[in-house]
């Protein structure tokens, strides 16, 4: 059965009957100049207004940081909404009905089934943050005042309590909803009896919250000193699923929306967040306990490209912002640094001493580089007064640095390991082709430049997926190209195009916006790309090709050439020297055939 997809034509009429100036008009101050409407791009932040609205041609563009695109493209960058999301909200804006597809049965009872769970949801925030201020709720009180939350806190997190097992389920059966109702919304547990129970009971309450402001679940604290259990969450549900979800991210997007924020802060615990909100750093969030997931990064990554990892410094904490630094390995587009917090410390225990906030402020001014977080933590593991600790901490160390992508970071680090070794960087140089194999992530560099907008290969490679996505004849492969793509998250986009191409046009690009941030430059251009009735577009898609083929090859050989000019080996060299003349004659014949038919 199908699901509900938009079609081209709806998403042109949404398009038509919202005027992109009134739009923008009610999130930023314009002024008319000629035929056009200028402002400050509320994008990014600056004082000179660049930001230009085009009413005649219905899209706007930014001189200073490049933001350009129609109505819905704004409203998923202001609002962080989803492709699919914008375009029901202009639709509702302008009084039209969204449109049904024929046996659309299954979409209308998940669609009433998520409307039942948040309604649940909403209507159990309300209980537990009206039951925080009863008699019963003397444990909670007395937590709360001993943390030192203020009224301020209770409202912007909306603290609750639960006072017993069943108060929760009374009150909400009284809106008639069923015992699976409240089982499958998270709120509550089915008993031995059968019956449902509220599993969170005598408890703090923390609502969680997602970006667009719905509550999706609840997370616990034992107040009682009876459970083994400190936090318990709500279990995973059609809105909720723990692994994803962003803790205080609405506060984050409302504080966006107020002021310009460029970088978000990630804490372990949900105090921790209410604790540095209270000293004003209120561009923080937490990931309910669990391990930080590539998901909750591509959450975050729809707010900002800059994130400080600011979890506990004890033992669990520096192990899970290596594991953390790992998975950001992925997102190469975010600039990443570490707060390093005092052994044993939390932000929490910081900001609550004296001059905690200055205190913070400057751990978090100090915050440093990934590999000088290794290295500072790599440091601490060996006494390198000795010489065999220094051996085995020179070896973990260089692990490291090998997996840098380029070669001006690896000198970078060499140096300082030089300075804190006492062995010559050359030496260094030496060891890492010595015990390691070339690194991928070179490859990353060498083929695809972060300043890819200028980058040929970047050009091409716009052009051939958006060939795919359009379904264009001339766009077929008969080998995957995804080996050709460096970028991991451009890889990502292909590998999705492919795997979707049965789907029409219109699914196929709202189901890349669910995917992939809004802010995704290469997903921006794909998808908006203008064919020129002009191109010859089957010798500019084999071009475009050729530039992706070429720069693998040229790759290659850049590799060999080095092995080659490091190998001793007279056989070994002479089979490099095979490799590379190889790569020289696919260069010259310009074969397209192993991917596509000539």
């Amino acid at each position: 059965m199908q699901e509900k997809f938009f079609s081209k034509d709806f998403i042109e009429q949404v398009k038509s009957k919202n005027d992109i100036v009134s739009l923008i008009g009610k999130y930023v101050r314009l002024e008319k100049k000629g035929r056009d409407f200028w402002g400050c791009c509320p994008f990014h932040h600056e004082k000179t207004p660049s930001f230009v609205v085009h009413a005649d041609e219905q899209y706007y563009h930014c001189f200073g940081c490049g933001e350009s695109g129609n109505v819905i493209t704004f409203l998923t960058k202001y609002e962080n909404l989803d492709y699919p999301t914008a375009i029901k909200v202009l639709a509702e804006n302008a009084g039209m009905e969204l449109p049904e597809l024929e046996n659309s049965e299954k979409y209308r009872e998940q669609k009433r089934i998520k409307e039942r769970t948040l309604k649940i949801l909403a209507l159990a925030k309300d209980i537990y943050k009206e039951n925080i201020y009863l008699p019963q709720a003397k444990l909670a009180q007395e937590y709360i005042k001993k943390r030192k939350v203020t009224k301020r806190e209770l409202d912007a997190f909306e603290f609750g309590y639960s006072t017993d097992p069943f108060d929760i389920v009374n009150k909400l059966k009284a809106h008639n909803f069923t015992n699976e109702e409240l089982k499958s919304s998270g709120v509550c547990e089915i008993g031995k009896s059968g019956k449902p129970y509220d599993f969170l009971s005598e408890r703090l309450i923390f609502p969680i919250v997602n970006s667009y402001g719905e509550c999706i679940g609840f997370s616990g604290r034992d107040l009682t000193g009876n459970s083994r259990i400190k936090y318990k969450n709500t279990a995973a549900t059609v809105v909720f699923n723990k692994s994803k979800t962003v803790y205080a991210i609405n506060l984050v997007k409302k504080l966006k929306q107020e002021q310009f924020v460029n970088e978000i802060v990630i804490v372990e615990g949900q105090f921790d967040v209410i604790t540095m909100h209270r000293y004003g750093f209120r561009n923080v969030v937490a990931c309910l306990g669990t391990a930080i997931t590539e998901e909750h990064i591509r959450e975050i990554k729809r707010f900002v490209d800059n994130i400080t990892l600011c979890l506990d410094g004890d033992a669990a904490g520096v192990k899970a912002t290596l594991r953390t630094l790992e998975i950001l390995t992925k997102f190469p587009e975010i600039n990443v640094r570490v707060a390093i917090m005092p052994e044993g410390a939390d932000p929490d225990e910081i900001l609550s001493g004296v001059n905690g906030k200055e205190n913070m402020q400057k751990i978090l001014d100090n915050a440093v580089a990934p590999m000088e977080f290794k290295i500072f933590n790599t440091k601490k593991k060996y006494d390198l007064g000795k010489t065999n600790e220094k051996s085995l901490f020179v070896k973990e160390i260089l692990k490291e640095i090998n997996k840098l992508s380029t070669e001006a970071e690896k000198e970078i680090y060499l140096t300082e390991i030089k300075k804190i070794t006492g062995i010559s960087v050359e030496i260094l140089r030496r060891t890492l082709p010595q015990n390691l194999a070339v690194p991928v992530q070179e490859k990353t560099t060498t083929a695809e430049p972060q300043n890819f907008e200028k980058d040929v290969s970047h050009k091409a490679l716009v052009f051939i997926l958006a060939s795919l996505i359009r379904d264009k004849p001339y766009a077929r492969f008969k080998k995957s190209i995804e080996n050709l793509i460096f970028n991991p998250e451009t890889k990502e986009i292909y590998k999705h195009i492919q795997l979707n191409k049965a789907n029409n046009e219109a699914n196929l690009i709202s189901s890349l916006y669910d995917i992939f941030p809004e802010n995704n430059i290469i997903l921006k251009e794909i998808v908006n790309f203008n064919f020129s009735a002009q191109l010859n577009e089957e010798e500019y898609f084999k071009n475009c090709l050729w530039v992706l083929i070429k720069n693998d090859l040229e790759f290659r050989k850049n590799i060999f050439s080095k092995q080659y000019n490091e190998e001793n080996n007279s056989s070994q060299k002479t089979e490099l020297l095979k490799n590379i003349a190889q790569i020289d004659l696919q260069l010259k014949n310009k074969n397209l055939g192993e991917f596509i038919d000539e």
